[in-house]
């Protein structure tokens, strides 16, 4: 085997890559695992298994209002956390994330129309603070940049275009089925595409710099754990939680 067998929960920093390869192995099993939570939670029973158009509609649009809220600082950190990369990487692969980010750069709006769509508020959304979910997220993100360690970016948004294509197209799948129809399918409609070509992407760029900076494999295995702690589950649950009760307003007076 290419890396030694731990529990999923092992930190990472504790896993041994033999090769970029064997990094590679272990993050795609991580996203299967992930995977399988997600299919077997309540959000995703709720919009993939629901029967209730309004309550498929309630949970989509706290959702977009999510990533809208987060979506503005993990770019910009994530812009930040590769200028942090040693100058002796290749530019070609530093052009190649930039590339990423500037196509991932305005998805917060895209959210934001859905979730428009979808009946909510932009003037909610354009002015309220972030919820906690998407401070969390937010927050790892940022913090990947301040402790200046840009390898952990890597994994952590391979974490996001590795699970983010398997789990839109179930969802247009299983939203396509639903005797209603459900407004507001930008985001997933375009992410069930695009993010495969991006997974594709940020994989090879992994193999490439983990095969260049050996002793920075485990640095991005890490961030793959440190944003896998809120994402996207921790997020996903709130964000449920809000579309139940109806209570889509969580800012304080």
């Amino acid at each position: 085997m290419s890396a030694i067998p731990v529990s999923a929960a092992a930190p990472a920093g504790e896993i041994e890559f033999a090769s970029p390869t064997g990094l590679i192995e272990h993050l795609d099993t991580r996203v299967a695992q992930i995977l399988s939570e997600v299919e077997a939670s309540a959000p995703w029973a709720a919009v993939a298994r629901g029967k209730s158009d309004e309550r498929i509609r309630r949970v989509l649009r706290e959702l977009y209002l999510e990533i809208f809220l987060y979506q503005a600082d993990s770019i910009e950190a994530a812009v930040a956390s590769i200028a942090q990369m040693p100058r002796t990487l290749p530019v070609s692969y530093f052009d190649e994330m930039l590339h990423h980010q500037v196509e991932e750069f305005d998805h917060g709006e895209m959210a934001l129309r859905d979730y428009i769509a979808l009946g909510g508020d932009e003037a909610y959304a354009r002015n309220c603070p972030q919820s906690p979910g998407s401070f969390a997220v937010a927050a790892i993100w940022r913090n990947i940049t301040h402790k200046r360690d840009p390898f952990a970016y890597l994994g952590a948004v391979y974490l996001f275009d590795a699970l983010t294509p398997i789990l839109t197209a179930k969802a247009k799948a299983a939203l396509a089925r639903n005797d209603g129809s459900v407004a507001g399918m930008e985001f997933i409609t375009h992410h069930a595409t695009a993010d495969i070509e991006h997974a594709k992407l940020i994989r090879n760029l992994i193999t490439d710099v983990a095969a260049f900076f050996p002793d920075r494999m485990s640095s991005i295995a890490n961030g793959f754990e440190y944003f896998a702690f809120v994402y996207p589950l921790a997020v996903w649950s709130q964000v449920f939680k809000r579309a139940a009760i109806g209570d889509t307003q969580f800012c304080m007076a």
